[in-house]
């Protein structure tokens, strides 16, 4: 990252995110945070516009980082003074926003339900969790719960608790911890059954009319070592430099495209791989990713597959490090208890081999698939013949 960066950048947390949303309120979250985004209301949002500062949204599950700022000046600093201040206000002109804002949500929300990545993503969590979070954007009927009265106290309540993170200018000195309170502990929303907080694994079918197929592979695993998991999802690949490139197009020609990821639930590390491939190969893609992701988590790659792995993977984290926001994102990180960036790229750069990443023994994989309805019998055969 770059020392004598210009400018200044804060990130405002609103303390709540989707999954804090009560049932019949889905989508409040999402809503209240598009009113308080609305340059036409009094506050940050309106000087982002007036002084030409550079702002990026971001909805998170619980702790929300939608409004962080960054300007040429410090005047960027009066970012969360004016977002607390706009958020405690409310006129009869909010009423008539508020309905704008909520018909533009059900419409995102229609379009969001019907996409087909959001469908890979719900059929891959059912799959491994038995159970599909709701929509951070609420549906038809909750958003229009939402009403003038329940926005109002949510604004007032956002305003009140926000923090401010700011990093330091020119790589100066640490800069000053969060301005708010903490930000409460939220229940969550999901199943509380014990056994829903379980891997299940299995399998999950979207029927559609397409005639290609988006499918994805999950497998859950074990973790010891900081930076391993990311360096194991580089050995897969998103690009030309991976084992699913190879697999799935430069040998056999099969994917239109793929990717892999990691993500981590309940203190569950799990790892996928996902292919775009025409109907008729959706079995054989199966099999070709269930030996990637199973056959690396038993077996670690080559030092020298290891090694041009944890390269790449060092080179995307220092990479995320230049973003305009990144030093205070950084700060935010600390401040929430997560791994600052810099601590990972410390910990990858440590890592000599990826001992200490393993496979959970025992539990099925999670296989999605969303497409036509040969595909579900498909995979079924696939998994089937699969050792």
């Amino acid at each position: 990252m770059t020392a004598e960066r210009p400018g200044h950048a804060v990130i405002v947390d609103l303390p709540r995110g989707h999954e804090d949303d009560a049932p019949e309120l889905r989508g409040l979250a999402a809503l209240a945070a598009r009113m308080l985004a609305d340059p036409g209301r009094p506050g940050a949002a309106r000087l982002a516009a007036e002084r030409g500062w550079r702002t990026r949204h971001q909805l998170e599950a619980r702790a929300s980082s939608f409004f962080a700022f960054w300007s040429v000046d410090d005047d960027v600093r009066e970012a969360g003074a004016a977002l607390a201040a706009g958020a405690r206000r409310w006129t009869e002109a909010d009423l008539e926003r508020l309905a704008r804002s909520r018909a533009a949500q059900r419409v995102l929300a229609g379009q969001r339900a019907g996409q087909v990545l959001t469908q890979l993503n719900q059929a891959s969590h059912q799959a491994a969790w038995g159970w599909t979070p709701p929509s951070p954007l609420g549906g038809a009927e909750t958003i229009e719960n939402l009403s003038g009265e329940v926005v109002r106290e949510e604004l007032a309540r956002l305003g009140s608790a926000l923090r401010v993170h700011s990093a330091p200018r020119y790589g100066g000195s640490p800069g000053p911890g969060p301005d708010g309170p903490a930000l409460p502990a939220a229940v969550p929303q999901a199943p509380t059954a014990a056994d829903d907080r379980r891997w299940r694994g299995g399998v999950v079918h979207v029927r559609t009319t397409a005639e290609s197929a988006r499918l994805s592979v999950r497998l859950p695993c074990h973790s010891d070592r900081p930076g391993a998991l990311e360096v194991l999802v580089e050995v897969l690949g998103s690009g030309p430099e991976g084992r699913l490139h190879r697999a799935l197009r430069g040998e056999r020609g099969i994917a239109y495209g793929f990717s892999a990821g990691h993500w981590s639930q309940d203190s569950t590390n799990s790892v996928a791989a996902t292919a775009f491939v025409r109907a008729p190969d959706v079995a054989d893609s199966v099999r070709i990713l269930l030996d990637a992701v199973g056959g690396l988590l038993g077996s670690p790659p080559g030092e020298r597959e290891f090694e041009a792995a944890r390269q790449r993977c060092l080179a995307r984290l220092l990479t995320s490090l230049d973003d305009p926001f990144a030093a205070a994102d950084e700060v935010r990180r600390a401040a929430r208890g997560q791994t600052p960036i810099d601590e990972l790229v410390r910990s990858v750069s440590a890592l000599t081999s990826p001992d200490g990443l393993r496979a959970v023994s025992g539990l099925r994989p999670a296989v999605a698939v969303v497409g036509p309805d040969p595909c579900g019998r498909a995979v079924e055969e696939a998994l089937g013949s699969h050792t």
